[in-house]
C-alpha cells in the first residue's frame, strides 16, 4: 500500500469512499467540496496497486493539522493513514493532530488505539449530534 497526495482524476473515488460518512444534515462525499479540497492539496489517498482504498483530507488550521475526513474500505487502511499524518506532522513540526468524530461512528477505540490521547465528548454539538473531539500533541517519538 502506498499514500499518496489526491489529483482531480481521484475526486469520484474518493467520494465513493467517504460516503460512509454522508449523515442526512452533511454530504462530506459532495464531489464539489472534495474538488476544492484537492485543489488544496489536502487530501491523501491510500493505494493498493492502482485501487484507491482509503481517503484522508487533512487540514492546516491555526499551526495544527485537522483530519477533516478519513475512511477506508480495508482494515489497516486507516491505521496507514493515521500513521502518515503523525509523520506529516512530524516533518512540517506540526505540533498537534485532531479531528472530529460523530459517536455514530463508534470510532472512539480507534482513535484511542491509535494514541489520541485527548477526548472530549460534545453533547448535541453537531446539527443535535453527539460528537467526540480528539487531539494528539506531536513529539519526535510519536508512533
Amino acid at each position: 500500500m502506498k499514500i499518496i497526495k489526491a489529483s482531480r482524476k481521484h475526486i469520484s473515488s474518493i467520494a465513493r469512499i467517504i460516503s460512509v460518512l454522508d449523515t442526512e444534515h452533511y454530504r462530506f462525499s459532495d464531489t464539489k467540496r472534495i474538488a476544492a479540497l484537492v485543489s488544496k492539496g489536502w487530501y491523501f489517498i491510500a493505494l493498493k496497486g492502482n485501487q484507491p482504498i482509503g481517503a484522508m483530507c487533512l487540514e492546516p488550521i491555526e499551526g495544527s493539522y485537522q483530519i477533516d475526513t478519513i475512511a477506508s474500505r480495508q482494515k489497516g487502511t486507516g491505521r496507514r493513514l493515521i500513521q502518515f499524518a503523525i509523520q506529516k506532522c512530524k516533518k512540517e513540526k506540526m505540533p498537534k493532530l485532531w479531528c472530529w468524530s460523530l459517536t455514530r461512528y463508534h470510532a472512539k477505540g480507534f482513535y484511542v488505539a491509535m494514541g489520541f490521547e485527548e477526548r472530549f465528548l460534545l453533547k448535541k454539538q453537531w446539527f443535535g449530534e453527539n460528537c467526540y473531539l480528539f487531539g494528539m500533541v506531536i513529539t519526535p517519538n510519536s508512533k
